[in-house]
């Protein structure tokens, strides 16, 4: 955070914005300016130069650029440095004692208004001392601050720097802030981040967010700012501009507030909005996308809480393909739910055709987690909570059946579960499969498949599945109810009764299973469905041995 008078802002239309620094580069750019501190520092640090020599050749930059960002990108390189005196004379005498020595032996001869009597009391005190009359002109202001040496300069690159400064800008906007409204995209990300809310003594409360129209289960924590309160408002503004790190170091973040700032016409309030879309060059996250966990972390044991949550997942797994475009998809730590504003995060998302399914897993734990766990999620059964959808909460709860805690036995029953060791997939996938029937149910209503004339043959029942974004189950639904006596259904296609019936002739006299296999085939009929339409039009597949060539078919 940089001091207030430093901070830069842009004003238009009641909106106020941070004055960024660009990574451009150019003659006159701020890539080019941050460049140039960071070789000062640098130089300074190899030739020992003292602050004062420093601050001169800064002062020459700031009437070629701004002014304020020139302090700015110094501000930040200073607090990278350790000044010190020479350490070659700092055995000698300390500066005080010089200084002492000098004072006493002045007030003794009397003020030094000359040059020849200001040397001769320097000589007198060297004498004294034993040590050169350069020395203690050098030593005797050694201690001030543009006397002081540079002697460490932690180095850092130019973008780097640049990205620090615009985080820095930010946070001393933040200390002038009334109200504080944020969002990020993830269940870890929102656990790591309400947990520096609570460490700095911040006040929030989150709710669904009404007024995003891209995300409809997006959710809002609202902090008051240190401008809201009456008293510790610098120590609260400092812990709300600590806080800002934490948000935009999360790859999808949101933040909106209002600033107050003094004006000729006195004090008013501006708005502003930032987001990770809108400063991707400007503020960088610390999470290299490399390495984000897309939420599929098959065989990525670490990133679970526990081996209980783990060995979950991998049974998971096992009943559903992730690479499945339309099937069940799990993710870990979704964004959080709400329970009287404050957050509840399950363990697991089960997410298919927009409906959404939370799973937590309550394992043993210290009677003051399980007890206020347990308050939670009563509290989501209790007020049925409605997201903008107006539908319920839909949460499934894995409970250990040796927890000793007098709250779980007040929650519902309905959609609670025991477990002893590990948790029972059973029940997820017997309350998944009854989802399956009511999206099923719903896409039948609502879709109407038109098919190509050119394929009335021969329909996949997956091709129009993917084609209508709905589940194969409707899909084949749906066709069967447009088309009641016009085909039958073989394997994962449908097939027109005519192709069956001409099929069916040219069948006729053939005794071998690979002749009927290229019969079928040249009637574009696919190889697995060649053993169901045999069967389907009354023939048996006698194997010899497991070789298809002496395979034979027989009318049943």
């Amino acid at each position: 955070m940089l001091s207030s008078e430093l901070l830069r802002t842009r004003i238009s239309r009641g909106k106020i914005m941070p004055l960024f620094c660009t990574t451009n580069f150019g003659n006159g750019s701020d890539y080019e300016l941050a460049n140039k501190l960071v070789v000062f520092f640098t130089n300074a640090q190899k030739d020992r130069q003292c602050k004062g020599d420093l601050l001169q050749k800064i002062g020459l930059l700031e009437s070629e650029y701004d002014y304020k960002l020139v302090r700015g990108l110094f501000t930040l390189l200073e607090r990278r440095c350790i000044f010190g005196r020479l350490n070659s004379l700092s055995t000698i005498a300390t500066p005080m004692l010089i200084r002492q020595k000098l004072f006493e032996e002045s007030s003794k001869q009397g003020l030094a208004l000359s040059d020849s009597q200001r040397q001769g009391i320097i000589q007198q005190i060297a004498n004294q001392m034993h040590i050169s009359f350069d020395d203690v002109e050098t030593l005797m202001w050694s201690d001030k601050d543009e006397n002081l040496i540079l002697t460490q300069f932690d180095t850092i690159n130019t973008k780097d720097l640049i990205l620090w400064y615009n985080l820095s800008l930010f946070q001393t906007l933040l200390f002038k802030c009334t109200e504080l409204e944020f969002y990020v995209k993830g269940g870890v990300y929102w656990k790591e981040v309400l947990r520096n809310v609570k460490r700095y003594g911040l006040m929030y409360n989150l709710e669904y967010d009404s007024e995003d129209d891209a995300d409809e289960d997006s959710i809002k924590c609202v902090l008051e700012g240190p401008l809201s309160l009456f008293k510790m408002t610098d120590r609260y503004g400092t812990s709300m501009a600590k806080l800002l790190p934490s948000i935009v170091g999360t790859p999808t973040w949101k933040i909106n507030g209002s600033i107050v700032k003094k004006t000729d016409s006195g004090q008013k309030i501006y708005s502003f909005e930032l987001s990770s879309d809108n400063t991707k060059d400007f503020l960088r996250s610390r999470i290299d996308p490399e390495y984000q966990n897309d939420g599929n972390a098959e065989n990525n044991d670490y990133v679970y809480d526990s081996s209980t949550e783990a060995a979950f997942a991998k049974k998971f797994y096992q009943h559903f393909n992730q690479n499945d475009k339309f099937g069940w998809k799990i993710s870990r730590e979704p964004d959080p739910l709400i329970a009287d504003g404050k957050a509840m995060i399950p363990d697991f998302l089960f997410e298919r055709f927009g409906r959404k399914v939370y799973f937590e897993i309550v394992g043993f734990w210290t009677k003051e987690y399980l007890e206020r766990k347990a308050a939670k999620l009563k509290v989501l059964f209790d007020n049925d909570e409605k997201n903008k959808n107006n539908q319920s909460i839909d949460l499934l709860v894995a409970v250990n059946s040796e927890l000793s805690c007098s709250q779980m036995e007040t929650i519902s029953k309905d959609r609670v579960f025991t477990f002893k060791k590990d948790v029972s997939i059973k029940p997820v996938l017997e309350h998944l499969k009854q989802i399956d029937v009511e999206i099923t149910e719903e896409k039948v209503v609502n879709t109407k498949i038109k098919l190509d004339e050119h394929s009335l043959d021969l329909i996949s029942i997956k091709q129009i599945a993917r084609e209508y974004a709905i589940p194969e189950t409707a899909a084949l639904k749906i066709l069967k109810t447009d088309y009641p006596n016009e085909y039958v259904v073989i394997g994962s296609y449908l097939i027109s009764k005519e192709k069956t019936t001409i099929v069916n002739n040219f069948l006729d006299g053939i005794s071998k299973f690979v002749q009927a296999c290229t019969v079928m085939t040249s009637h574009k009929i696919p190889d697995s469905c060649h053993a169901d339409l045999l069967s389907e039009l009354g023939y048996d597949v006698i194997w010899n041995d497991l070789n298809p060539d002496n395979a034979i078919i027989t009318k049943k």
